[in-house]
């Protein structure tokens, strides 16, 4: 009579193939979940010129702990979602945050993605993505650059207030303003 074999603890093939099946299972399933309640967000294309037109600019600075209050609203959109009404008066959708580079560890502003309409509803400018500007940078929506790359300092948009390490602010200059959705208005209507 042989003696039974003992059973193998810990990991074996089996059991790993076992686990990585579950974990895989899980991934899909949260998945579905978060698409079926994001499904009514807006993605930043669909955000469209009649939005911007009918937004209120009545805010010349956002606050660091505002825009994060709102990041990630849409659930589609990385970032926060800002209106920006240009010294041009032109019309712009921006995706935004404080953040850093990861090979950089100074604080910085960024602009995700972002579109400019000019008082008609035609884009204008080449779409603006994953801009990086110092806080001590200004940049000009408009033209889609800071001033050191170029653009006109009468042209600048946004520039930056820093109070402390802690207490930064996005400023409206020469005119322009700030419109901040609410995440209800960054679903579908």
């Amino acid at each position: 009579m042989s003696s039974p074999q003992p059973r193998k603890r810990g990991l074996t093939y089996g059991r790993l193939l076992t686990v990585m099946g579950a974990a895989i299972a899980l991934a899909v399933i949260l998945a579905a979940v978060r698409a079926v309640i994001i499904a009514d967000h807006l993605s930043f294309a669909e955000i469209d010129f009649e939005r911007l037109v009918a937004a209120s600019y009545d805010r010349t600075e956002l606050t660091r702990a505002e825009l994060e209050k709102y990041r990630g609203a849409s659930g589609k959109i990385q970032g926060t979602v800002i209106y920006v009404k240009t010294s041009e008066g032109h019309y712009a959708k921006l995706a935004v945050e404080f953040g850093y580079q990861f090979w950089n560890p100074t604080l910085q502003f960024v602009i995700y993605q972002g579109g400019v309409f000019d008082r008609q509803g035609r884009r204008i400018g080449e779409p603006i993505y994953n801009k990086y500007m110092l806080l001590v940078q200004r940049f000009d929506i408009d033209a889609g650059r800071t001033v050191e790359r170029g653009a006109s300092p009468e042209g600048v948009d946004l520039a930056f207030v820093e109070r402390t390490v802690a207490d930064q602010s996005l400023i409206a200059v020469n005119g322009a303003a700030f419109a901040l959705p609410k995440p209800e208005e960054l679903r579908r209507r």
